[in-house]
């Protein structure tokens, strides 16, 4: 039943989508699978989901990051066969094993081949940290670029306030993980200072004058943005008179081509004719369009029946009979 229920609301998923699903399970691990690390870029936002991860799957590896594993030893200070392990030893030994092996099917070869350390989990760690931040010349070098970066952000040609706001947040981001710390009120003004002003002056007036504007944080400035941008999305499509649905807000990925298109528009015989000029050129009809049909006598007595058939340009065909019963005189 619940396979059924779900089969009548799935759409077909093209290699498209399944890739970005498989992309996005990599970015957000599973229940059977650690967050991956796939560029070292993305290593501040990947280091939090995989603590977390680790911490809920393996807290008895996790410790082996927070302190070093070492070998045990004998009382003459010789290393122990794993043979010679008591339970608890054997116990930290798999702890330490499988942060390792943690760590290698999570990091992308091309930056753990590049980690300098001493095969031990905490080592592996902070190497990748050291990786991520680099030496202090180029921390100071990034630190620059993007302080330079943030005094030029505006906004770019042909863009909307969606993209505009992501691309702020990521300066945003970019600049904490640095340590780079400015005032609430800067943050705020730089996004203010790159809206499109002929689309956002009025009110970002009306928030100064109604003094809320000097109370917001960069977030509630940003949920403002974003609650005016959906307003004026709304009032557009209420006065757009030829406004049709959103499809692409009923599917996830790709949409299916039969129902991102328009309905077929009903014909009928009032209609069907100026479809018909596509097919026929030569037919004979009148100048407003409605489809030709033979005379009928008015003088006589009898009823007459008659019919005409049109075929439309996309393939519809109108069958109007019509019935007359004229009295004489």
């Amino acid at each position: 039943m619940d396979s059924e229920f779900y089969n009548a609301f799935a759409t077909p998923s093209s290699p498209a989508a399944i890739a970005q699903a498989m992309n996005l399970e990599n970015e957000t691990g599973t229940t059977q699978k650690p967050p991956k690390l796939m560029s070292i870029e993305e290593y501040y936002g990947w280091k939090d989901r995989f603590e977390n991860w680790v911490q809920a799957n393996h807290l008895r590896s996790w410790e082996c990051i927070l302190e070093k594993y070492t070998l045990p030893r004998t009382e003459l200070q010789v290393v122990k066969q794993i043979s010679e392990f008591s339970e608890q030893e054997r116990a930290m030994y798999r702890a330490e094993k499988m942060m390792i092996s943690l760590l290698q099917q999570v990091i992308k070869e091309d930056i753990f081949i590049l980690l300098q350390h001493d095969k031990t989990a905490k080592s592996i760690w902070d190497a990748l940290n050291v990786k991520f931040k680099g030496s202090e010349s180029m921390i100071k070098s990034k630190k620059a670029l993007l302080k330079k970066e943030f005094d030029l952000f505006c906004s770019l040609l042909g863009e909307d306030t969606k993209k505009l706001i992501e691309r702020y947040c990521h300066l945003v981001r970019s600049l904490s993980m640095l340590g780079v710390d400015k005032a609430r009120e800067e943050y705020v003004d730089k996004l203010a200072d790159a809206l499109p002003q002929k689309e956002w002056g009025t009110y970002l007036m009306i928030l100064k004058n109604t003094g809320v504007y000097d109370r917001l944080t960069i977030g509630q400035f940003i949920e403002k943005l974003e609650g005016q941008d959906l307003e004026q999305q709304k009032i557009a499509r209420k006065n757009n008179p030829s406004g049709q649905q959103d499809v692409k807000m009923y599917y996830k990925g790709s949409v299916p081509v039969f129902e991102a298109e328009r309905s077929p528009k009903i014909q009928t015989a009032f209609s069907a004719g100026d479809s018909s000029d596509k097919v026929d050129q030569g037919s004979n009809r009148s100048s407003s369009g409605f489809s030709s049909f033979p005379s009928v006598n008015p003088k006589e007595t009898n009823t007459s029946f008659q019919s005409q058939s049109t075929k439309t340009g996309n393939g519809y065909v109108i069958q109007c009979n019509i019935a007359l019963n004229l009295p004489e005189g």
